[in-house]
């Protein structure tokens, strides 16, 4: 008695899917008892005779000994001696008696025997009483005799056993349908979200919104990709080997500078005193050598 597996989870588990048919097939019923062999069930059927046997005689006893226990207390047409004989039969058949007053018991019920008549009109009259009330219990006609009694109450236990076995069927057959109503149970939640949702904001915004989104993302991605290319460049820039190369760069320009700027005044130092010593006469040769010194300073500064 398992309910039914959907055959996707059967597919994927194979190892599940051969557990399952073998207990569905080998080793349970239908109402959920477990499946035996030919000697296994005849011993159990012997076994389930006995009972049954054993508790229809258990009943039996229990319905005399109501009986007699209603005779002896609540019956006044036997006279007080007869309804204390009844009374220790019934404890008697209750098993109220202790082991050392057995005898005694026993001695004082010799004489059952021999009011039997009376006894017996006074069971009679309670059984009556009880068959009149499960009559009505049941449903059936003052005139109708015991056997009938007997035959409504099996083709209840009947329809009883039937009418189980159709709500377990039943109940098998809504579990097989428990998943699909879950799919449906949850394409309506997703339906009802998305309404919702188009109803507040609109199909066109929470398009716009969610490419807003997008947007905002992708460019976010973009400049941290853009800072960490900056450190990356930076780290290589102010490396140690880089650093040490410019300062060096740093130390011959200013050298050079301090010599060049040397030259010059040097160069006007001569000039000052070729004017002095021989005026206009070579202002011409002093002018070119001037522009000359001038190109080479302008050369190397170009180089530098």
């Amino acid at each position: 008695m398992l309910p039914p597996v959907d055959a996707s989870v059967l597919v994927a588990n194979p190892k599940f899917e051969v557990l399952y048919r073998d207990l569905c097939a080998n080793k349970l019923n239908e109402n959920g008892t477990s499946k035996l062999d030919i000697n296994a069930q005849k011993e159990r059927d012997v076994l389930r005779h006995e009972l049954y046997r054993i508790r229809l005689e258990d009943a039996r006893r229990e319905v005399i000994r109501a009986s007699l226990e209603a005779s002896a207390y609540r019956d006044d047409s036997l006279p007080a001696d007869l309804r204390e004989l009844v009374a220790l039969a019934a404890a008697m058949l209750g098993s109220e008696v202790w082991d050392e007053d057995s005898n005694i018991v026993n001695a004082e019920l010799e004489s059952f025997n021999t009011h039997t008549t009376p006894i017996g009109t006074a069971i009679s009259k309670r059984l009556n009483e009880d068959a009149r009330t499960l009559r009505q219990l049941l449903r059936l006609g003052c005139h109708q005799s015991a056997t009938s009694i007997t035959q409504t109450i099996q083709h209840l236990q009947t329809s009883t056993s039937t009418s189980q076995a159709q709500l377990d069927r039943a109940r098998l057959a809504l579990a097989g349908n428990i998943e699909h109503f879950h799919t449906l149970h949850r394409q309506i939640l997703e339906t009802s979200i998305r309404i919702l949702e188009q109803t507040i904001h609109g199909s066109v915004a929470r398009s716009t919104k969610a490419k807003t989104e997008y947007l905002a993302t992708v460019a976010e991605g973009m400049n941290k990709k853009v800072g960490l290319q900056h450190a990356q460049l930076m780290h290589q820039f102010y490396a140690p080997d880089v650093q040490e190369a410019l300062r060096t760069q740093a130390d011959t320009t200013r050298m050079e500078s301090t010599t060049l700027r040397a030259k010059v005044r040097d160069v006007e130092r001569k000039l000052e005193e070729y004017r002095a010593a021989k005026g206009m006469q070579g202002i011409a040769k002093e002018y070119a050598e001037i522009l000359k010194v001038s190109e080479e300073v302008k050369e190397e500064i170009a180089r530098l």
